[in-house]
């Protein structure tokens, strides 16, 4: 059994992301490296989570907040030091209807690791509660959590144009308002697009559009095609799909070689 399907887990304590503070104009959360092999799919907890914080506090009368599209550079996608990664997000702009945040994560040794940006729009008629802890206080990493594959409970099939990750139902990928978690979704488009290069190739961006919310009560189809397969860059479009075959979400993912290995993916 995956320890994405134990009692009392949520999206973070699976990753070991922390509860955002704000200091002055800053919101900054922390992220538990585990002792396996980074994983840059393993982010997408913590840079959803910091950048949608970061918009939510600044929403004035609105109710919540929803991501509509997120972006990230990972500048190092493996190396990182512990035992945590701290994550800074700030507003870049914003009106009633939404905004654009931006967050810079670092390791412990204050290399930078990724940068990343979150458009997410304000919303009204839902119920959401983010609250602000007064200090960091890093969370947990669960035994495994380290392992985005297992975390999920997510299962891998190579197919002709590419692979194909499924994630299983599960209530505990839910976000505050009952749908899968935008950074769970930003993981399992990760992995798609990995799995799609072949495995030899590590993110080095990645846009997401969230289209409409995925519902945690079924399975959830992650298909990834492979647009362009060089020598030492890659370039995967990824969709989330829904039972029926709907486009719940898109991604296009370039991946490159982090050996001399000059094989085409």
């Amino acid at each position: 059994m995956s320890i994405a399907t134990d009692l009392g887990t949520t999206p973070q304590s699976l990753f070991g992301v922390s509860r955002a503070v704000r200091i002055g104009d800053v919101n900054r959360m922390t992220m538990t490296v585990g002792d396996g092999e980074a994983s840059t799919a393993a982010l997408g907890v913590l840079v959803d989570d910091i950048l949608g914080f970061t918009l939510y506090h600044r929403r004035g009368d609105r109710d919540g907040l929803v991501s509509a599209t997120l972006s990230v550079d990972f500048a190092r996608p493996t190396g990182w030091h512990g035992p945590h990664l701290t994550a800074d997000g700030t507003v870049e702009t914003l009106d009633r209807d939404g905004g654009l945040a931006s967050a810079r994560i670092v390791d412990a040794a204050g290399a930078l690791v990724a940068r990343a940006t979150l458009w997410g729009s304000f919303v009204d008629g839902v119920t959401q509660s983010r609250p602000i802890a007064t200090e960091i206080t890093p969370a947990p990493l669960l035994e495994g959590a380290c392992d985005p594959v297992d975390a999920l409970g997510a299962a891998i099939e190579r197919t002709e144009t590419g692979a194909r990750v499924t994630v299983p139902p599960n209530p505990v990928l839910a976000n505050a308002i009952g749908s899968m978690h935008g950074g769970v979704l930003t993981c399992a488009h990760d992995l798609a697009a990995g799995a799609a290069a072949g495995g030899s190739m590590r993110s080095a961006s990645l846009t997401v559009n969230f289209f409409t919310p995925v519902h945690v009560d079924v399975a959830t189809v992650f298909d990834a095609t492979v647009v362009r397969a060089g020598r030492r860059v890659c370039v995967v479009r990824v969709s989330a799909l829904s039972p029926a075959g709907r486009e719940l979400s898109t991604a296009t993912v370039t991946l490159r070689r982090d050996s001399d290995d000059a094989t085409s993916c």
